[in-house]
């Protein structure tokens, strides 16, 4: 059983849902995944896209400005 919840979140959160969709999955079940992580404390390299992870490599401090480069260039190829 569904029910339907209405929730309200700051735009920039928003933003960065809808790149991290990238419209390959539907936001109900994107949130639903991300709440059921959180609640069962699953933050696992394991669940993560590999977009989320190359995101997550290009804004750590150990990574090398060549590779946070070419990270940004895959993560926007159209610019």
């Amino acid at each position: 059983m569904k029910v339907v919840q209405t929730f309200s979140a700051p735009m920039h959160l928003v933003l960065r849902m809808d790149e991290e969709i990238g419209g390959h999955r539907k936001k109900s079940q994107w949130i639903c995944d991300a709440i059921k992580n959180k609640i069962d404390g699953e933050e696992s390299i394991l669940n993560c896209s590999t977009r989320r992870l190359m995101a997550i490599l290009h804004h750590r401090d150990d990574v090398d400005d060549h590779l946070k480069e070419e990270l940004l260039r895959r993560l926007n190829p159209e610019h």
